[in-house]
């Protein structure tokens, strides 16, 4: 298989310090870490909300370990590894406060009031947040294909496209970090217990870094063979899938989303209110997990909300550069990319 040459393009032009670094990749994973959505990300869920054990994994724990996976598979397979650590790391900058439930909560709301379906994904808002609501609404500038990367990195079989194999490292690396990384989370918060597991230890291994370093393996075996990344056959993989399974029963749906949905309702009623010139939708993505429920604290008390009570929340240093601003997070707005592409042949 062969690892992408280079970038196509950014849609405006570096300045003077920043080109300083010569890998286009390398300036975008630079980027992305500086950004005030991958800080954010630290406070928001990954499965467990609020956690009181300090070894639960966060949205941004989640994060460094498929940067991780995604170096050690695109080592292993010869591609390029800053494209995929820059993807891993923007791979998820869109999250919403409590991790999918968020992305539900969100989207039903958006139907209400539209009259229409509006579905929030947050492959597709990662993106946006990258290119319209980062550094003041300027955009982090990055190139083409990390953002696109972004863009396809949900998912866990891989799509019949054209596009780099370092985009499917990272939607492979996703799903193990998640899987292996929620296992551990579920045995910590008693969702079950480790004799439940005993049968995917027979294949994958008996703890996590076993398991990670074995089911990395198998899908780089697979993927030299078949000279294209992808994971779809053999004893470790169909373990795998039926861990993924066991998880979606036993932890994923026995969790209780009942207050976090109510607190999310509260806050987009409130956004609607008192901050009606930006969409309530992005103003609730814009929050952490502790933030949410500090609102919804507030609320049960009866205490009467202005922003001014709340202007501490980190939102409140975004929206006065996305008020009355067009975003449409439905839309990546990637077409920019594929002029750049029309351009280059």
């Amino acid at each position: 298989m062969e690892a992408i040459k280079g970038t196509i393009g950014r849609k405006c032009s570096l300045d003077k310090e920043e080109s300083l670094i010569k890998d286009p990749f390398l300036m975008d994973y630079f980027k992305i870490l500086k950004s005030k959505s991958y800080r954010r990300l630290a406070y928001k869920t990954q499965v467990i909300s609020a956690p009181r054990n300090p070894h639960i994994r966060t949205r941004r724990v989640h994060t460094d370990e498929v940067i991780t996976f995604s170096l050690a598979i695109s080592e292993a397979l010869g591609l390029k590894k800053t494209l995929c650590q820059a993807i891993a790391a923007g791979h998820d900058i869109g999250h919403t406060p409590y991790g999918h439930l968020g992305e539900s909560v969100l989207s039903e709301f958006a139907g209400r009031h539209n009259g229409f379906p509006k579905p929030f994904l947050h492959h597709i808002y990662s993106v946006v947040v990258a290119q319209d609501i980062e550094r003041k609404a300027e955009g982090l500038n990055l190139t083409y294909e990390t953002l696109d990367g972004i863009m396809h990195h949900s998912g866990f079989e891989r799509p019949e496209c054209n596009k780099p194999e370092e985009y499917f490292v990272v939607m492979y690396a996703d799903t193990i970090a998640y899987t292996i990384g929620d296992l551990n989370d579920g045995i910590r918060y008693g969702y079950f217990e480790d004799k439940d597991i005993r049968h995917y230890k027979d294949i994958l291994g008996d703890n996590a870094a076993i398991m990670s370093r074995n089911v990395i393996k198998a899908l780089v075996d697979e993927s030299i063979e078949a000279n294209r990344v992808q994971f779809t056959h053999g004893d470790v993989y169909n373990r795998f899938v039926n861990l993924k399974n066991f998880l979606m029963s036993r932890f994923y749906q026995r969790i209780d989303h009942k207050l976090h949905a109510e607190a999310l309702e509260s806050c987009l009623d409130f956004f609607s209110s008192e901050v009606p010139e930006v969409d309530p939708v992005i103003s609730v993505s814009l929050m952490t997990d502790n933030e949410v429920s500090e609102l919804g604290k507030m609320q049960l008390d009866s205490i009467r909300i202005t922003p001014d009570k709340i202007s501490h929340f980190g939102v409140f240093e975004i929206l006065p550069y996305i008020k009355n601003k067009e975003i449409d997070y439905t839309s990546a707005g990637l077409e920019w990319g594929e002029n750049l592409k029309g351009d280059a042949s």
